[in-house]
């Protein structure tokens, strides 16, 4: 039986189901409707992972807005992220010394990263009041999916960034690129924590 009682895949869970067919149905429904073929296949590829990484992905944490401890859990998710990215910067310019994707990600070292999942998973015990039902099991997931999730996030907008030959994605914000840039890292980890946190706790 679920530990909440109830089906994930009701009310409006359920919605993260659904969204994605019908998204992905429209767009490879476009260019019957445009009669075109020629060229269709990298703009259907293109549409659908914007549509999964910047509606779809980001969309959990509007989720996360429906449970009754949203501010806890919001506010955690975003601040351990960015806390998390400050410790691999730190810790790649003080003990970095193996690239962790070199092609992909040049500064980024494995002494970054290991710091980055050390940092993520000291920071659930500290601000345990953010979620004050999570026992140890969930506070040990919390902890992996901030650090481990959060570092797949930035690693994966680098490789669309690598791809398109620029190092960021817009200049919104002078010296450190765009919004995306400053927030890649909860590409992974917003829809992780939500389903975990979904799974042991009511968010609808």
């Amino acid at each position: 039986s679920h530990p909440r009682g109830e089906e994930p895949g009701t009310g409006w869970y359920g919605f993260f189901v659904a969204v994605p067919v019908f998204e992905i149905a429209l767009i490879l429904f476009i260019p019957i409707l445009r009669n075109r073929a020629r060229g269709e296949l990298q703009r259907m590829s293109l549409a659908i992972v914007g549509f999964i990484y910047i509606g779809w992905m980001f969309g959990h944490l509007g989720f996360l807005a429906n449970a009754s401890n949203a501010y806890g859990f919001i506010c955690y998710i975003i601040f351990a992220t960015a806390l998390s990215d400050v410790a691999a910067f730190t810790f790649g310019k003080i003990f970095g010394r193996h690239p962790l994707r070199s092609e992909i990600s040049p500064n980024k070292t494995w002494e970054g990263a290991l710091g980055a999942l050390a940092v993520a998973m000291i920071l659930p015990w500290i601000l345990r009041f953010s979620f004050p039902f999570f026992g140890v099991w969930q506070l040990i997931l919390t902890g992996l999916i901030v650090g481990i999730g959060g570092q797949l996030g930035d690693l994966s907008i680098s490789v669309i960034k690598r791809d398109i030959g620029t190092k960021d994605m817009a200049a919104t914000i002078p010296g450190h690129g765009g919004i995306l840039d400053r927030i890649d890292s909860l590409i992974y980890a917003a829809p992780l924590f939500m389903h975990m946190a979904g799974y042991y706790y009511p968010l609808r």
